[in-house]
């Protein structure tokens, strides 16, 4: 990439007065007698006179000769390129190459100079300020697109931005069909070319770090969740999937003083570094959350991560890849980031018993590859890795034993004390205080809902749902809002029902409508047997709860096995 920008004319015209020079001494009859004498030089003038040898010459020595001068030409913009600039070229499997992608689409200068640029989808904010309202309409953002040098201003200085594609292959600089070719054949990569006119190479690295910098303090106090790629052709690397608000630790409920263990032991860990090398142990954690779907394995470890503000690392073991892809996924995990697998009793893993697969190719991790990374010589120090799973029992012991689990947490059906705060967070005023008013509700409710059947996502489901309605007619009479139906209409206007009415109303409903949610939690279990059955094999549901449990040895039994009858 050569900028014009800013360059001395000077030097142009001396490069122009140079070739022109070369060009004069190529053309005179004097040069070549040099090197042909006078009856060689006679002899090529002679076969070149005659049209028919002049065109088979030059179509068959034209594209070296274009080839000799595109390399020439390449090969002068790389002198002045490294005589004049300093430049960083960052690879798209570089973590960093996400956040500077991002800070150069936003900082461009010369949008209104293309002629063909990339169009992105942008939402207008909410201009009238309605907090029920979200923007609905969609704008089209212009954004330089690949290929195209774009100009950045930062403190001063002018620099030139593109982002290109490059093949491993690509060794050499070649004709455009070649390029096309050799990109069509081989692994395409995308990189950020960043090119200041300057010999200073710290100072561009400076500016770099420093827009860097300021691309994560904007995320800061945010959730990174971010997920290991790789494709069929190799491409290998953690991605930013994205950033979301940090999920309350409050927020998630599980059995008493449950998630708090978990949290204790977690940071115990992550403060004892020198003992675990004092102690020759090595320095890494593993955790297995086990139980039904929906008892808030997921959200715990984002709330978790939120808690200690760390990011969140997915790996997804049904991606094809290779043992040795699993250990550069965890050697290169992002740093101050909780590793993720999901549903490991789910995934597909090649434990060498099984017969051949159809398709030889297809890249599977081994069993042996996964306990190896997990607890072998390539393991990463410092690592947080956290397993979910539904059923223990697919698992083998070796998976699961201390030094690749060292704490297990079981998840089981709600009982008592997770219905009850579900119920307040729901429910409880906007200063988080408890409306006595409603004790005798709570009372009902806690007897209708049987423990250990119902999953915190299901009672979630059905608090929330009661909830939203009735805090939007509490609402309603302070929110200009248009096409409201009857009833809400009603609450909003009928000055009979103060809101305390209406608020017990509401909870007679919420009382009346929990025997049909029970049959749908029923119809949801029966539903969920009849899949495993079809699959050919069943899934045990245990009652039992369970607090953290540090594992001691590997016929620990008290991991027993509450699982769901759902995938």
């Amino acid at each position: 990439m050569f900028v014009l920008g800013d360059f001395p004319l000077y030097y142009l015209h001396s490069v122009f007065d140079t070739v022109a020079s070369f060009a004069d001494i190529l053309t005179d009859d004097s040069f070549w007698v040099l090197f042909l004498g006078e009856r060689g030089l006679s002899l090529i003038k002679r076969y070149i006179a005659n049209d028919a040898i002049f065109v088979g010459l030059f179509l068959s020595l034209g594209p070296t000769m274009l080839t000799l001068l595109q390399s020439l030409y390449y090969n002068i913009v790389d002198f002045i390129n490294q005589f004049f600039y300093v430049t960083v070229e960052i690879s798209d499997d570089e973590t960093i190459y996400q956040a500077l992608d991002a800070y150069c689409k936003t900082h461009f200068l010369t949008i209104k100079n293309f002629k063909h640029v990339a169009g992105i989808t942008q939402y207008d904010t909410n201009e009238d300020n309605r907090p029920h309202e979200e923007p609905r309409n969609s704008r089209l953002s212009l954004i330089p697109r690949r290929g195209c040098v774009q100009d950045v201003k930062y403190k001063g200085y002018k620099l030139w931005v593109s982002r290109e594609n490059y093949s491993p292959l690509d060794k050499s600089r070649g004709s455009g069909e070649a390029e096309e070719l050799l990109e069509a054949l081989s692994v395409t990569h995308q990189r950020l070319v960043i090119k200041m006119r300057s010999r200073n190479l710290q100072l561009l690295q400076s500016i770099i770090q420093e827009w860097l910098d300021e691309y994560h303090e904007k995320k800061s106090g945010q959730l990174s969740v971010q997920k290991f790629r790789c494709d069929p052709w190799g491409n290998l690397g953690w991605n930013e999937l994205c950033t979301k608000e940090p999920r309350s630790f409050e927020s998630v409920v599980l059995k008493k003083n449950q998630k708090e263990e978990v949290l204790e032991d977690l940071m115990a860990f992550r403060t004892q570094k020198e003992w675990y090398v004092k102690t020759g142990i090595p320095y890494r954690r593993g955790y297995l959350l086990h139980g039904p779907p929906g008892t808030g394995k997921t959200s715990f470890i984002q709330s978790l991560a939120s808690k200690v503000n760390m990011g969140v690392a997915l790996i997804s073991l049904t991606t094809a890849m290779s043992d040795d892809d699993f250990v550069q996924a965890l050697v290169d995990a992002p740093r101050n980031s909780i590793v993720v697998m999901e549903d490991i009793d789910h995934c597909s893993i090649n434990d060498g018993d099984e017969v051949e697969s159809k398709n030889k190719s297809e890249k599977r991790v081994t069993a042996t590859g996964l306990l190896n990374a997990l607890d072998g010589v390539f393991s990463p120090e410092g690592s947080l890795v956290f397993l979910t799973a539904n059923d223990t029992t697919k698992l083998t012991p070796a998976l699961i034993r201390p030094g690749r689990v060292d704490v297990k947490v079981l998840f089981g059906y709600s009982d008592r004390f997770q219905t009850e705060a579900m119920f307040w967070r729901f429910f409880s005023e906007d200063d988080g205080s408890k409306d006595p008013n409603l004790n005798g509700y709570l009372e009902k409710i806690l007897d209708a809902i049987p423990n250990d059947e119902v999953s915190t996502a299901e009672l979630q489901n059905l608090f929330m749902s009661h909830a939203m309605i009735l805090n939007s007619r509490r609402n309603l009479r302070s929110i200009a809002i248009t096409g409201n139906s009857d009833e809400d209409e009603g609450f909003a206007s009928n000055d009979k029902d103060d809101e305390y009415s209406v608020k017990m109303k509401h909870f007679d409903r919420l009382l009346e409508s929990i025997p049909a949610f029970l049959k749908r939690v029923a119809e949801d279990r029966e539903q969920a047997k009849l899949h495993a059955a079809r699959k050919g094999h069943i899934i045990p549901i245990s009652k039992n709860s369970s607090t953290t449990t540090t594992t001691t040895n590997d016929d620990d039994k008290d991991d027993g096995c509450d699982n769901s009858n759902n995938d």
